[in-house]
């Protein structure tokens, strides 16, 4: 795991996304580049970054976009991961609409899980036998998930699915995750942990001698092949 500090905020997403533009460029050009999004208000501020300063940098006709996860609710309600998306980076850049793969959050859970799993097993080249994006942008919650593998549901760090369905241990809500062995598939990862609220989860990440599947954030980013953190959170 490489840790990259930053002096704020908006430089850690910066370095952030110079990195996924570098892994880009590491791929043929005429390829589909694969990228998988996560949500929350860390993924608001990466959307605003890239509207705002990376509109031409960016080959956006290359990419298409999958997600992480996704709460199980409508598009048009504001826990939508995709409606943030959609609002504040697909729209404004003019992402063609065929390049942009939702989960249906508003459909049956179960049975939408089983159809995003077929949809990245039919769209995706295969590496280990297993579905292999290009990039993943992961987060790290408060309560040391990552996706949506809240230590509740840590059985999903291993489930053979592609995606899920997870509970919230607190809300109960249900939400549709990718699973750990796609996350695990040598796929890079950039993980951006951001703001003095997560300064002390992004510690005990730091402090996490035994990887234990009650913190899944950990489990995840130190098992990977490659994972990039990025923070303004002082170097101790």
């Amino acid at each position: 795991m490489e840790i990259y500090y930053a002096k704020s905020p908006e430089d850690a997403l910066r370095r952030m996304t110079d990195k996924l533009i570098k892994i880009m460029q590491s791929k043929p050009g005429l390829v589909p580049f694969n990228l998988a999004l996560s949500g929350g208000s860390t993924a608001q501020r990466i959307f605003a970054l890239w509207r705002e300063e990376y509109k031409q940098q960016i080959d956006w006709n290359r990419i298409r976009f999958y997600w992480v996860d996704e709460r199980c609710v409508s598009p048009e309600d504001d826990e939508s991961n995709f409606k943030h998306a959609d609002q504040q980076l697909f729209r404004p850049i003019g992402i063609p609409r065929t390049h942009i793969y939702r989960i249906f959050g508003e459909k049956d859970p179960s049975m939408e899980a089983n159809r995003y799993s077929e949809l990245i097993n039919q769209q995706l080249p295969k590496k280990n036998g297993l579905p292999y994006f290009d990039a993943i942008i992961l987060g790290i919650g408060l309560d040391g998930h990552t996706a949506s593998i809240f230590s509740s549901c840590n059985f999903l760090l291993n489930d053979t699915r592609s995606y899920a369905v997870a509970v919230h241990p607190e809300s109960k809500q249900l939400r549709i995750t990718l699973t750990g062995p796609v996350i695990l598939n040598s796929t890079p990862l950039l993980v951006p942990v951001i703001g003095e609220n997560k300064k002390a989860i992004f510690e005990r990440l730091l402090e996490a001698r035994t990887i234990t599947e009650s913190f899944p954030a950990a489990c995840i980013m130190y098992r990977a092949a490659s994972t990039s953190v990025f923070t303004d959170i002082k170097e101790r």
